[in-house]
């Protein structure tokens, strides 16, 4: 697979959504035009992903069928968004309704990651015939092999996150003060970075907690990353907005018994195949975590539920039936 990259110098913010927007647009690689492809995918309902994909079908005068791939679609009440600022959020449901339009105008399909994101496109006015429910996927095999080859254990607990006040990081950190209240030693890894990253270590000097915590930064070699993660006891993942949570899945493929806020969206995707705790609520997170790092069996039948849930969510099979939906060929 030969990758088109373009040139991104932004950095992260809280803005950097809208100025990838302009900067796919301005420098779409040449080597997109050369292509004479049957399918274009934009892998997210965000401009710097449907601009592009619009641009190519236009390139292309209709030849392709372009699909359009929905992860989380921003509530109207902008002001309640967590972490951001209220013209921080107001910008991005602009942003997001504008390329919700994009897609409305050009896109043959739009692939809705949950069921609650269909129901969130099909209220907006887009017609069921051109929606369609398909999950998100783990490479099964691939982190089966790395949880039988990983046995060392340094980590009591791990997240794979963007580092932002959206995702939990200081619900998360703030729960981990309390673990280690009761467990001077334990040792949470964060791998991942985001546009809180510095207040988020901030945070952790100002609580003493710079023994206990560690922040790996993004990890872009996904068997190290992986392989990392593998080394915790418990996954966490304190989010405050999901649809799906493809890191949920991909600790649950790695054998690992997971804990995440009491989200209808992650009920309704995994069901008690993790731990549920109140949404934003860092003591019953740190009681949860210091309960399940207390008791093995649970830890593993955790672990064992959320292993039969992910087995059927193969990528294989989902792009498979992805391309069925986009193409019209449903067998």
């Amino acid at each position: 697979m030969q990758p088109h990259l373009v040139a991104w110098q932004g950095g992260e913010s809280r803005w950097s959504f809208m100025l990838r927007a302009i900067t796919v647009c301005v420098g779409l690689p040449r080597s997109l035009l050369q292509l004479q492809p049957d399918v274009v995918v934009s892998a997210n309902e965000q401009l710097y992903d449907t601009l592009p994909g619009m641009l190519l079908k236009l390139w292309y005068r209709r030849r392709v069928r372009w699909a359009v791939v929905a992860h989380n679609i921003p509530a109207w009440r902008f002001w309640q968004r967590e972490g951001h600022r209220w013209f921080q959020s107001l910008a991005f449901l602009v942003s997001e309704r504008l390329s919700l339009l994009v897609a409305a105008l050009g896109a043959n399909h739009l692939l809705a990651v949950s069921p609650a994101t269909t129901r969130q496109l099909t209220a907006l006015g887009f017609p069921e015939r051109r929606v369609t429910t398909v999950p998100c996927g783990v490479d099964v095999a691939a982190l089966d092999a790395i949880a039988r080859t990983t046995t060392e254990r340094p980590y009591e607990a791990a997240t794979i996150m963007r580092v932002s006040a959206e995702k939990g990081i200081f619900t998360l950190i703030d729960a981990w003060k309390l673990v280690v209240a009761a467990n001077p030693t334990a040792r949470l890894a964060v791998i991942g970075g985001g546009i809180d990253m510095e207040a988020a270590q901030a945070r952790v000097r100002a609580l003493g907690l710079e023994d206990n915590i560690d922040f790996l930064g993004l990890i872009l070699d996904t068997t190290r990353a992986f392989t990392t993660l593998r080394t915790a006891k418990v996954f966490l993942h304190p989010s405050y907005k999901e649809n799906w949570a493809i890191a949920i899945g991909e600790a649950m493929a790695l054998g690992m018994p997971v804990i995440a806020f009491d989200l209808p969206e992650l009920q309704e995707v995994w069901g008690e195949a993790f731990r549920a705790v109140p949404r934003g609520d860092s003591s019953a997170f740190a009681d949860e975590v210091l309960a399940l790092l207390a008791d093995e069996p649970g830890r593993r039948d955790l672990a064992q539920r959320g292993l039969a849930r992910v087995r059927s969510l193969d990528w294989a099979d989902i792009a498979q039936r992805e391309i069925q939906e986009i193409t019209g060929n449903r067998s």
